[in-house]
């Protein structure tokens, strides 16, 4: 699969978070033999890092996520991949905001998160095993042209500065991640 890679817009600056920080941000998707890696810039000094535990509520740090849904045709859950400058993930299973299944620490453990922090930007990758879809969406299997529907994130809701960067658009007046009607479609070419 060839890699694409992917920026956000800060839509809310205006009309929600009014403060001017929109911190650049690269997510880069690609697979390997194993599974979908994520490899994603953040263009941010000294990011919020106060989560230390897998499961916390890591978006109130400075977080980047990922939301897909792997099987749009035969599945209506997703993942949320969310994961501070810590390499600290919150994720689930999820039909919506509240229903959902979260992940075990176990299967965190199987996306390798790694992150780096340099003065002026930190980095995360991790990759989702195809044999952690599978665990959830039994019927999942990996073929190139197929399409899966996604979204980017970047927040921080308790910071210093607050923000909420999105790739694909959503027209709310506040901000909602948290809305799979709105995801985008991603075409997974070789």
């Amino acid at each position: 699969m060839k890699k694409q890679t992917f920026t956000l817009t800060y839509p809310w600056d205006e009309t929600w978070d009014k403060n001017g920080y929109k911190p650049e941000v690269t997510f880069e998707l690609g697979m390997n033999e194993g599974g979908f890696t994520m490899n994603i810039t953040v263009m941010e000094a000294n990011p919020k890092r106060e989560k230390t535990e897998h499961l916390q509520f890591v978006h109130e740090d400075s977080c980047v996520e990922w939301f897909v849904n792997f099987l749009p045709e035969k599945c209506d859950r997703y993942f949320n991949f969310e994961v501070n400058a810590n390499g600290i993930m919150n994720v689930a299973f999820r039909k919506d905001r509240y229903d959902k299944q979260l992940l075990s620490l176990e299967d965190i453990a199987s996306l390798g998160i790694k992150t780096e922090i340099f003065d002026t930007y930190w980095t995360v990758s991790y990759v989702v095993p195809f044999t952690l879809i599978q665990k959830y969406i039994p019927e999942y299997q990996f073929s190139e042209g197929m399409t899966i529907r996604s979204n980017f994130y970047k927040c921080g809701a308790e910071t210093k500065f607050k923000h909420h960067g999105i790739w694909n658009p959503i027209p709310f007046e506040k901000p909602d991640f948290h809305q799979p009607d709105y995801f985008g479609e991603i075409i997974l070419e070789s």
